[in-house]
């Protein structure tokens, strides 16, 4: 019997729009397993811990092999809030349990040694993404869900996970059905699709083709919408698993580039206005969310009138950076960003 799977995936970015970001969990944290609970074990595991957290945080998944981390890795034990062990029974031996060590890291202690060596922070208000993921077996083709094929699914959620990103998958449900089928995700029809997500609020909607050419070959093409503009690229391998993390790396990749500066150790000054703050409420929460930015260093009052309030940012990126940083949150909206950059703050 021929065998072809085919898994269509498309991406759109909705970022000039509104934005319904998810404020990821976990970035400081990590997993490795280990042999056992003794020092000499430990101390190699927390140093590769800390490089997968530095992926999570940077946005780069080249950063492992790069230079800039080697005086963060000499002592990797300064940047540890607390660690544990967790036991776990190995599926293929029930008998044996595998042991995990968990590694929790000091947030002010790693921006700072981050900053202190010119590397960039991806904050943690990042876009969400919403998969609709379909695929084809013995011709017979349907939209995944985790009731019938999780383990697709589960891919690419750790892939993301990997790379400190939230995946979003639709429920599939009736209201799901009766505003897209198979054929829109198959064909790649953009206003099916964009309607049916619209219930999720999603910054980003992912949809790729995968195709088994054989049994030891996959190849996929995906298409992204990113900011108004089309990006497509193409990879294949001997496992589904290594074609739909490798995309999403390359998804992954493609939103950084949107978000982090690389250029986060030059600062610049930057006056910043925000209206409709009529209370002290308003004022502490627009502070606060300023504060809360990433690549802005420093916040201070310059100026309030009238319903407005003018802040001074010390920010360690571009315009274009702090902008969509800054609407990540639902906080405030860009009003003007011409002679005077100018935010609203929104409604609760």
């Amino acid at each position: 019997m021929k065998f072809r799977m085919t898994v269509i995936v498309f991406f759109f970015a909705l970022l000039a729009q509104n934005v319904y970001a998810i404020r990821v969990a976990g970035l400081y944290q990590s997993t490795v397993p280990v042999a056992n609970e003794s020092a000499s074990k430990r101390s190699p595991a927390i140093k590769q811990a800390l490089i997968q957290v530095l992926v999570k945080l940077t946005g780069d998944r080249n950063i492992r092999t790069s230079s800039d981390i080697v005086p963060l890795l000499e002592r990797p034990e300064r940047f540890v809030q607390q660690f544990s062990y967790r036991h776990t029974d190995k599926p293929e031996e029930s008998a044996v349990q595998a042991t995990e060590l968990l590694v929790q890291f000091d947030e002010t202690a790693l921006n700072e040694g981050l900053r202190d060596y010119g590397l960039s922070i991806w904050g943690q208000e990042r876009p969400s993404v919403l998969v609709w993921l379909a695929y084809e077996k013995n011709e017979n083709r349907r939209l995944v869900s985790f009731e019938d094929s999780p383990e697709y699914l589960n891919m690419l959620d750790a892939s993301a996970a990997a790379r400190g990103l939230s995946l979003l998958f639709p429920l599939l449900d009736l209201e799901d059905s009766s505003q897209i089928s198979i054929s829109d995700v198959w064909g790649g029809f953009k206003e099916p699709i964009a309607n049916a997500s619209n219930r999720y609020q999603a910054d980003v909607i992912l949809t790729a083709k995968v195709i088994q050419v054989s049994p030891n070959l996959w190849e996929s093409k995906w298409t992204a919408y990113i900011n108004e503009q089309t990006q497509s690229w193409t990879n294949q391998g001997e496992l589904a698993e290594i074609v739909l993390k490798e995309g999403v790396d390359e998804l992954v990749d493609r939103i950084a580039s949107q978000y982090v500066n690389a250029g986060s150790s030059v600062s610049e000054v930057i006056e910043l206005l925000v209206t409709d703050i009529d209370n002290l409420d308003k004022y502490a929460r627009a502070l606060s969310y300023l504060e809360s930015v990433q690549s802005i260093s420093s916040v201070q009052v310059k100026r309030v009138s009238r319903n407005n309030v003018m802040f001074t940012l010390v920010n360690r990126g571009g315009l274009a950076v702090i902008d969509q940083s800054i609407a990540l949150g639902k906080t405030l909206e860009l009003v003007s960003d011409n002679e005077q950059i100018t935010y609203r703050l929104l409604p609760r």
